[in-house]
């Protein structure tokens, strides 16, 4: 479900990363501050920035206007390697374990054209300032999941250093303005199998045909993907998406069999990669 209105940029002051795009935003792109009911605001065009308290992975609906088309996150990004890196990913619990915000076996909506034109703004933007740094799509993970509108994550990462530094901020918040800016109408797909952080689909959603939704990792299958879930991810992805990209060695044969027997029963479209 897409709602007429402006739309959303989410901002948390409690998050470094977050705060460094925001200020991005405000500072080189023209954001001005204006009436929010109570929320830090600031608007340009039709475009919203609120600053909240509550981090981003576990905003409810009441949190933040409903009058929104879209909802954009920036966040801070945190992995195990701390290797410095720029990510864009849908979100949602893919199974019943839901530790970092929204429901169990919840997906969000999304809008995979956000997600393809932000990764390409990313690429553009460390190519044009010279940084070194991955540009990666992540699998679909973490709240929210119940927003009535697509909802994205835009993150720096992955430690203190990158969350802080002004040039990645400035990178980040500019793709954003870009991907919002500009449209286009790809065909659009939902990637399954392969890692968190998969190469094969990132490539395929920033340089391919397809713009990419939901990426279902081969992990999350490990941990029990529910039939409801596997149609939820086509649901829930604007465009009327009927293709699956599946990484077909990224995916153990029994998760596979039983993942292409399901999407052949719904009808979809398989591309392998």
């Amino acid at each position: 479900m897409q709602r007429a209105g402006s739309i959303l940029i989410v901002s948390t002051r409690r998050d470094p990363a977050s705060a460094n795009i925001a200020r991005a935003l405000i500072t080189k792109n023209g954001f001005e501050q204006g009436p929010g009911h109570g929320i830090e605001t600031y608007s340009k065009d039709n475009i919203r920035l609120v600053m909240l308290e509550k981090l981003g992975i576990y905003v409810e609906p009441n949190d933040i206007p409903a009058d929104v088309s879209k909802a954009i996150f920036v966040s801070k990004h945190v992995s195990s390697s701390g290797r410095p890196a720029l990510t864009v990913h849908a979100t949602g619990n893919l199974t019943k374990e839901a530790k970092f915000g929204g429901n169990p076996e919840e997906v969000s909506y999304v809008d995979p054209s956000i997600i393809r034109r932000t990764l390409r703004a990313l690429k553009a933007g460390v190519s044009q300032a010279g940084v070194q740094i991955d540009i990666t799509m992540e699998a679909t993970h973490h709240g929210p999941t119940s927003l009535s509108m697509p909802v994205c994550f835009v993150e720096i990462g992955s430690g203190e250093k990158e969350w802080s530094d002004p040039v990645l901020g400035a990178i980040a918040a500019n793709a954003v303005m870009s991907a919002i800016d500009v449209e286009e109408t790809p065909p659009t797909a939902v990637g399954f199998g392969g890692t968190h952080y998969s190469a094969k689909h990132t490539r395929i959603c920033m340089e391919g045909d397809y713009a990419i939704a939901h990426l279902v990792s081969s992990h999350s299958f490990d941990g029990g993907v529910s039939q409801l879930v596997i149609d939820d991810v086509f649901n829930k992805t604007t465009g009327s998406c009927n293709t699956a990209i599946v990484d077909w060695k990224g995916l153990h044969s029994n998760d596979r069999r039983r993942l292409i027997s399901s999407l052949e029963a719904a009808g979809r479209e398989i591309v392998r990669c």
